[in-house]
């Protein structure tokens, strides 16, 4: 949802499922997705603030979500 706001905030043009292709494979670290991120397309057309926040589900998928999650708690840097 926030790669579709992100995108539509610029103008760029994308379908719904290249969108949500685009988010399964950061998150999932596996490479191209369909249709605007396929094998033959690549990230580049998107701006720089959806790149950014790709990265960050690359991180998320990498990681799993827990750990990250366990990070971003309070508890977790107090002690």
């Amino acid at each position: 949802m926030l790669l579709a706001v992100d995108t539509a905030r610029i103008g760029y043009d994308i379908e719904t499922l290249d969108l949500v292709s685009a988010s399964i494979a950061t998150l999932g670290n596996i490479g191209p997705g369909f249709g605007a991120v396929g094998p033959m397309a690549g990230y580049g057309d998107f701006p720089e603030s959806s790149k950014l926040l790709m990265i960050l589900y690359m991180w998320i998928g990498r990681l799993e979500l827990f750990p990250v999650l366990v990070l971003l708690t309070r508890a977790y840097w107090r002690s």
